[in-house]
């Protein structure tokens, strides 16, 4: 009540003191006033008092502060009143514009999903605040340039620009904005997901859900919870992604129901079932993706080829309608992504271009079509299924041949002479050039280094429970110094140390060891130091270009 007496108390000498000069610090008094009112119409009328005094006095600083306020207050003039900011002051500088101008209106750009021109207000934030000497609106400008960046897949420059944002927030806690703050934490661990910087990932995702936990910033949380997801699958642990991702989905779906991160849960969620060999639960989530890209019609480049697995599915059930169906919306999303240049650096990673999807399309749509109307067309139909059997054989043989290479290739390296590991170590623990990278000395470096080739000497990575921690533990040392020295010297991170070595032993074993060729694959991989089959064949694959049941039976001719 006394708030609503203050407000009313405020317009009506606002309206009578007509000849008083307003102050410089009158927008403070009226973003208070404005903040602490409840009632819209009122809080409107403040606002529009004071453009008006702001106006009668040719006060531009003033008038682009009511015009702000206004933007806040109400929504479908929002627009206007930005480019009222911009027009009044763009030729000034002010401490706040025209750069907060330039912000909110890139951030409405963004908003439409129009990134051109949302960059172009972007750069012309950080011009103004730059100039200006406002380092928070500068900062603010280049965060917002970094989520362009890491959408048009510039994620090395974003996380750059991410960390800086982060480092300013933290030395000057004045500024910092928790909301903000904890999306620039999330915006930081998505970038390094997506440059396969797992460790840092990591570190920056448990931050961020402490900090959003602390804070009571579900939203954020929930995000962070989805990248934590994506981390464990990355990391192959799939159930554990599945468990992360089900729990951020389901507070997203509280807060909007048609939030596209949905679609990325659902994905990611599909990817790891379809690892763990559950095709028709993976089909259930992938579709569930499809649903959600229909409605939105976001582009979220990451996920697109959710409608590949779609179409393969499809295509194993003989639907082609369902198929057809799927290279629409395909095609659709990529018009989208041709339509706004931002996309164009990652359309060459696509698997399918726009032109052989068209023609795929086209080929379904006929072979459909003479499936269903033209059935005693069988010239036609021996012809295409000709040709689809003749690049069946090629795609057969061809990848016939790359596997007998690679055997062969494996087997030349059972042959060649093992050499003096103690030598090695000796001559790079002496590499200067390391030693300054990681910053560790040399008489450690060569005592980790010692050990660790007793550890695989005596094939100690046979068993399965080493972790990087058990591991640092076991060679009286700590997981900091274990892992640099391991990605320094042996240059793979820990978990690829690891499966490298247990593949190289299983390779030896099964050359060697006749009996052990008849155990079942899950057996094998117990024996070398895998907890299953699948993670075994996984890792196999991955370093051989082969799978052990190929190995297996080919050793065996």
């Amino acid at each position: 009540m006394k708030m609503k007496c203050f407000a009313i108390i405020f317009l009506i000498i606002l309206s009578l003191s007509k000849h008083a000069v307003i102050a410089q610090d009158n927008y403070i008094e009226l973003k208070e006033l404005v903040t602490k009112e409840k009632v819209d119409s009122l809080k409107m009328k403040i606002a529009k008092t004071y453009l008006d005094r702001a106006i009668s006095k040719s006060d531009t600083l003033n008038r682009a502060n009511a015009y702000f306020i206004l933007s806040e207050i109400i929504l479908e003039d929002k627009v206007a009143y930005i480019d009222s900011i911009i027009a009044f002051t763009e030729k000034k500088n002010y401490f706040r514009y025209p750069a907060l101008g330039y912000l909110y209106k890139g951030n409405i750009k963004f908003e439409l999903g129009d990134y051109i021109e949302a960059l172009e207000f972007y750069v012309k934030a950080s011009e103004s605040a730059k100039k200006s000497g406002n380092n928070r609106l500068y900062l603010s400008a280049k965060f917002n340039i970094g989520l362009l960046k890491n959408t048009s897949g510039d994620r090395e420059e974003a996380q750059t620009i991410f960390a800086e944002y982060i480092e300013f927030l933290e030395q000057n806690p004045k500024y910092i904005n928790t909301l903000n703050y904890n999306r620039g934490l999330f915006a930081l661990a998505d970038s390094y997901i997506h440059t396969k910087k797992l460790e840092l990932a990591e570190i920056t995702i448990d931050k961020g859900i402490k900090k959003t936990i602390k804070t009571g910033d579900s939203v954020v949380y929930s995000y962070i919870l989805v990248t934590s997801g994506i981390h464990q699958y990355l990391l192959n642990n799939y159930q554990k992604a599945i468990d992360s991702l089900q729990k951020g989905k389901k507070i997203i779906q509280k807060l909007d129901p048609l939030e596209t991160r949905i679609a990325t849960c659902d994905y990611y969620i599909g990817r790891s079932y379809k690892d763990l060999g559950e095709e028709e639960k993976s089909i259930s989530y992938f579709k569930k993706t499809d649903t959600i890209l229909r409605k939105t019609k976001d582009i979220i480049p990451d996920i697109t080829d959710v409608y590949d697995y779609l179409r393969t599915y499809s295509k194993s059930k003989n639907d082609y309608e369902l198929q057809i169906e799927y290279i629409n919306m395909q095609l659709e999303l990529d018009s989208i992504k041709h339509a706004n240049q931002v996309y164009l650096t990652r359309n060459i990673t696509r698997k399918y271009d726009a032109a052989e999807l068209i023609s795929e399309k086209e080929r379904l749509i006929k072979q459909f079509e003479k499936d269903t109307f033209l059935k005693d067309n069988t010239i036609t139909f021996l012809i295409i299924l000709s040709i689809i059997l003749v690049l069946i054989a090629i795609y057969g043989l061809r990848k016939s041949y790359l596997n007998k290479i690679r055997f062969q290739k494996l087997l030349e390296q059972q042959k060649k002479p093992k050499t003096n590991q103690l030598e090695v170590i000796t001559k790079i623990s002496n590499d200067l050039t390391k030693k300054e990278e990681i910053d560790i000395p040399s008489d450690v470096i060569e005592t980790i280094l010692k050990k660790l080739h007793d550890f695989e000497d005596k094939n100690q990575f046979s068993k399965k429970h080493y972790t990087l921690n058990s591991l640092a533990k076991e060679l009286n040392t700590n997981s900091a110094y274990l892992s640099k020295i391991i990605n320094v010297y042996k240059n793979v991170n820990f978990a690829t140390y690891l499966n490298n070595l247990r593949i190289d032993f299983a390779v030896d074993q099964l050359s060697s060891n006749k009996s052990l060729r008849s155990y079942t694959i899950q057996a094998i991989a117990e024996e070398v130091g895998f907890k299953n089959a699948q993670s075994f064949s996984s890792a196999f694959h991955k370093k051989t270009g082969i799978y052990p049941s190929y190995f297996i039976k080919h050793i065996n001719n």
